[in-house]
């Protein structure tokens, strides 16, 4: 491989893993080791909706900005430099990419939708234009790294599920005067037809519209669509080198339908957007196992691959992580992945490496310095929460409650371990630790992390090698392993 294409690259609509860094500083080593190992590019990536933000967000004084915004403590800035300089220094091809711009009216309500909360939120005017400035405020950092080189969009907050509960008669009224004159095109370019897609086991899937299901989807969708061009739009305003693009659709409360995925990506289409990758939710829940049939899962995403590629997609696998650090997604579901989409597919993990951080500093014995610091993170974080919930803070919900609760029966009962790292609320939540200050500012619990990966070589050394082991996991379980030979023949077209 010439030197001259080592670092970040655009690598295109090809089979590979993205995973992301949120503590570069000690994640960085392990993932890469995998990489080099198994000869695979693959991306780097942070969600902006709510693991990064611009250094003025991560540099601002404590409670500026609420808790769950950059609750990495790492700006976009600091990852993308980091990633590229390391893959630069390894010899590898790495996708940068800026995950999850998305249109929320905040922080919080956005970590709260992938924790579990399921509510229906309709944003103002206001909240939608706050959120699109801050996107591209976001979209800036990132460009003026010269290394971002692929973007996610999410516009699920704005699926307006309220037409899917019309009468038919105000259905056809509220459609016919939003859409005016373009409402006859939109009909046409759906009844009438046939959608036929041929799956990767061979088999034909056929799909009709009615006129009804049409305007349902055109008035579902229609602000959320309008949202994603105007990101894509500014995207393309900025960029000066090639870039992909990735429709987050994952992040919804029920399964994606095959007419749904049909007619966003018609819809994009005729927009002038063509996305490299989709990520429809193929009933993933984060930090579990799948647990449902394998032969239905197996359906389900050989129809969704199958349209996905007919518009020159491929599908991306969110809420990629499973109960543990070492179940993948449970057993079977990577093959069954494998099986509805010939390998061609991206699949994406983040939290897992926080969690096994966690679980690994938990393992230390009672005493020792890494068993301190585990004790430290999990009682700071189990306080916060307490207050969250008792004063109706911007994380404060039932299910935080409820887990909160269930903990402490669970310990109280002999049924769990006091401070037992695969507790719900702490799995879920964890997050905030990194993201806590002191009075001084400090992020005191990362940069402690930080530090003993830093001046401990021997817990650095197996950090290290268990983020290796489970970067191996995934790559060998999804068959990535030499992929950058597709990735290069891409690169070759620029």
């Amino acid at each position: 491989m010439s030197g001259d294409v080592f670092g970040p690259w655009y690598l295109g609509p090809i089979a590979h893993p993205a995973i992301g860094i949120r503590i570069p500083e000690i994640i960085l080593t392990g993932i890469l080791r995998a990489y080099k190992k198994r000869n695979v590019a693959g991306g780097l990536m942070l969600s902006f909706g709510r693991e990064t933000a611009p250094e003025w967000v991560i540099n601002a004084p404590p409670g500026k900005y609420e808790i769950t915004r950059g609750h990495t403590g790492t700006s976009i800035r600091k990852y993308m430099t980091m990633a590229a300089e390391a893959a630069v220094k390894e010899g590898l091809v790495v996708e940068i990419e800026a995950d999850h711009l998305t249109v929320a009216p905040s922080a919080a309500e956005a970590v709260k939708r992938i924790s579990g909360v399921r509510t229906e939120y309709r944003m103002s005017e206001k909240e939608l234009g706050e959120s699109l400035n801050y996107i591209k405020a976001e979209i800036d950092e990132a460009v003026s790294t010269g290394y971002v080189n692929f973007y996610t969009i999410d516009t699920c907050f704005l699926i307006d599920y309220s037409a899917e509960e019309m009468s038919p008669g105000e259905l056809e009224s509220k459609f016919s005067t939003i859409f005016g004159d373009g409402a006859g095109d939109l009909l046409k370019r759906y009844v009438g037809r046939q959608f036929v897609y041929i799956g990767e086991r061979g088999i034909p899937y056929c799909f009709t519209f009615t006129n009804e299901e049409v305007m349902r989807l055109a008035l579902k969708y229609r602000e959320s669509l309008k949202a994603t061009k105007t990101i894509c739009d500014y995207i393309k305003s900025k960029m000066s080198k090639p870039y992909g693009i990735e429709i987050a659709f994952d992040e919804t409360p029920s399964l994606t339908k095959c007419k749904d995925m049909i007619f966003y990506l018609r819809e994009l289409w005729e927009i002038g957007i063509k996305p490299d990758f989709i990520a429809p939710n193929i009933g993933f829940e984060k930090r579990k196992d799948y647990t449902g049939d394998l032969k239905v899962l197996e359906e389900r995403v050989d129809k969704l691959a199958a349209i996905a590629r007919a518009f020159g997609a491929l599908l991306s696998i969110h809420s990629g992580s499973g109960s543990s650090p070492y179940s993948g997604k449970g057993i079977g579901t990577y093959e069954a992945l494998l099986r509805a989409t010939g390998g061609k597919i991206k699949y994406k993990i983040s939290g897992v490496y926080i969690e096994l951080l966690f679980e690994l500093l938990a393992s230390y014995p009672k005493g020792s310095k890494e068993r301190g610091l585990y004790e430290q993170i999990f009682d700071d974080v189990y306080q916060f929460l307490k207050k969250e919930v008792e004063e109706e803070g911007v994380l404060a919900s039932p299910e935080l409650e409820l887990q909160l609760k269930r903990y402490e029966e669970d310990v109280k009962n002999g049924v769990r371990e006091e401070r037992d790292p695969r507790a719900d609320f702490f799995r879920y939540y964890s997050f905030v630790a990194l993201n806590l200050r002191n009075s001084s500012g400090k992020r005191y619990l990362r940069e402690a992390i930080v530090e003993l990966y830093e001046e401990d070589r021997k817990f650095k050394e197996r950090y290290d090698k268990e983020v290796e082991a489970l970067t191996l996991r995934l790559i060998d379980g999804l068959k990535f392993e030499n992929n950058i030979i597709n990735a290069l023949a891409w690169i070759r077209q620029f």
